[in-house]
């Protein structure tokens, strides 16, 4: 990781204060069309300020746009500081005679081609059978997930099993390790039916999405839906032992011990609340967290019901 990120991820951290909410800013050149309330907002403008993605001239990034495989090859590659910036030179339109192109559908002339080369002689990507690459054929989720691991070296794959998959991805297919490793990090959306389309094409926003929590994962806790609970509660008890107040900053986690400081901030919108754990649940695909109506009211809507969080440990029990 690059000094200027793990400074950046540093100076975040220091402004995480117990019970407050906070902003995450969004870059003065931030995209036209990027605004508070894109479900990707978070990770788009992050990877913006660290000089990941730069949008088109007109100063959008079209986030619900397709991108192809090409596209999504070179953000990829920057993102996980397999190339830095400026390190692939690209066709300024000479052609040495007899030079080979890395694919058979990858003409020499291609901005994207010196990518594609360097990547398949790093062994990142293969192509086809036929020996071509589809450059401006859409990525589907398993590829990126494939590229983005392959390119960050990862080798600490999890354990295939059924329990470590999801309903439509199953195990023995050539994309499992990867999958496995996403489901583990949470780097991927799941649907309540424990899906995750593993052969949908990804639109420019979800890869941003992708490459963001990717970039992220071991300093957030984990990323996911919440949920809120209140008034029809109020009063209960909680698997704590605490008393349910819905007026207070507290929240529901699986696993987390009682007692544990947490900041949840919403993708949607950079706002965050810190709550205490107090209480088991959820249970449901894809949640991470139930927070208390006050301290859900602070980031979001009531009446969005569910949005998208990352969690972070702010201060653990004694």
């Amino acid at each position: 990781m690059s000094s200027k990120l793990r400074i950046s991820l540093s100076c975040l951290l220091l402004t995480s204060l117990l019970f407050t909410t906070n902003t995450l800013p969004m870059a003065a050149d931030g995209f036209v069309d990027v605004e508070e309330g894109d479900k990707y907002y978070v990770a788009i403008t992050y990877l913006k300020e660290q000089g990941i993605i730069d949008g088109y001239d007109d100063n959008t990034f079209r986030s619900s746009e397709d991108i192809n495989r090409a596209e999504a090859l070179k953000i990829i590659t920057l993102a996980t500081e397999l190339f830095e910036e400026g390190e692939i030179e690209e066709p300024d339109g000479s052609i040495e005679e007899g030079e080979d192109r890395p694919f058979t559908d990858t003409p020499l002339s291609a901005w994207y081609t010196p990518y594609l080369e360097e990547a398949k002689d790093r062994g990142i990507i293969n192509g086809y059978e036929d020996g071509s690459y589809k450059p401006d054929q859409t990525v589907k989720l398993v590829e990126a997930l494939k590229i983005i691991q392959q390119a960050a070296e990862i080798s600490d794959f999890p354990e295939i099993t059924d329990e470590n998959t999801f309903a439509d991805a199953g195990v023995g297919f050539w994309y499992s390790e990867y999958v496995a490793y996403a489901k583990e990090h949470t780097l991927i959306n799941v649907s309540a039916s424990n899906g995750i389309l593993p052969e949908q094409e990804l639109t420019r926003g979800y890869l941003a999405e992708i490459i963001y929590r990717f970039l992220r994962r071991g300093e957030i806790e984990e990323f996911g839906k919440a949920t809120f609970y209140g008034a029809a509660v109020q009063g209960n008890g909680t698997a704590s032992g605490e008393t349910f107040d819905m007026n207070l900053h507290t929240a529901a986690h699986k696993t987390l011990p009682f007692g544990t400081m947490v900041k949840a901030t919403n993708l949607a919108n950079g706002k965050s609340v810190n709550v205490k754990i107090n209480d088991r649940g959820p249970y449901g695909y894809g949640r991470v967290i139930d927070l208390s109506s006050s301290a859900f009211e602070e980031i979001a809507w009531l009446g969005s019901g569910v949005i998208y969080v990352q969690i972070e440990v702010v201060e653990s029990p004694a």
